[in-house]
């Protein structure tokens, strides 16, 4: 999967444009957001109700949000253009542009997940569902289901693969999946104010992923 984000990152794809080079090719940055709806069913438990179990971000309440669909598109992006002029291999999941009848929108975020060296969820206020919650959830327990984070959250031990992920919220943001993100997998939750906040937190984010890499603990991904 590394080797064919970095193949189709300059090829354009749907409604995403080619992406230029970057001087680090092969340090790919995962950035995930509530721009795609991705299938609810499949993360659900059998007798769950989809209507009131599962909020989605494909319907947008405007009247207690900052944001609009389009808006928060346009906070990604800016977000992945920022990375990428810092040298970072920045991308999103429809600039792969992998179609949903090949591989679903939820797998496709796990797969993209598991490829790149670091993995960034960046959830604005965009109303009262943040159904963002229930991806962050799949993707964390698909990465780090080890026998270490079996039992109550007080009792897991995350893999060192948790240092990869982080989440940029606004303060706004309130959400139970959220909230645990930090106390079952010791994972970075940071607050951003507006896009150019954001993005000098996702470059921090990359850059000591960077370091940790060459001097840490974290290992260097082919």
């Amino acid at each position: 999967m590394r080797q064919r984000i970095v193949n189709d990152l300059p090829r354009a794809t749907g409604d995403s444009e080619a992406l230029a080079p970057v001087q680090r090719e092969q340090f790919l940055v995962y950035l995930m957001g509530p721009y795609r709806t991705f299938d609810v069913d499949a993360l659900l438990p059998a007798d769950a109700n989809v209507e009131t179990d599962a909020p989605s971000f494909a319907t947008w309440d405007e009247s207690s949000g900052e944001y609009a669909e389009d808006e928060v598109l346009r906070l990604l992006q800016e977000t992945r253009h920022c990375l990428r002029d810092r040298g970072f291999n920045a991308f999103l999941a429809i600039d792969v542009g992998i179609p949903l009848e090949e591989m679903d929108a939820a797998s496709q975020s796990i797969a993209f997940a598991q490829a790149s060296n670091a993995t960034i969820f960046i959830a604005p206020q965009v109303g009262d569902n943040l159904g963002v919650g229930i991806e962050i959830g799949s993707v964390l327990e698909d990465l780090l289901s080890t026998d270490g984070m079996q039992g109550p959250a007080a009792d897991a031990t995350p893999p060192v693969r948790m240092q990869r992920v982080m989440v940029a919220t606004e303060p706004s943001v309130r959400s139970a999946m959220l909230g645990a993100i930090h106390a079952r997998w010791d994972a970075s939750v940071r607050t951003f104010t507006d896009a150019a906040d954001c993005c000098r937190l996702c470059a921090q984010f990359c850059t000591h992923i960077q370091n940790e890499e060459h001097y840490g603990s974290l290992n260097h991904l082919d």
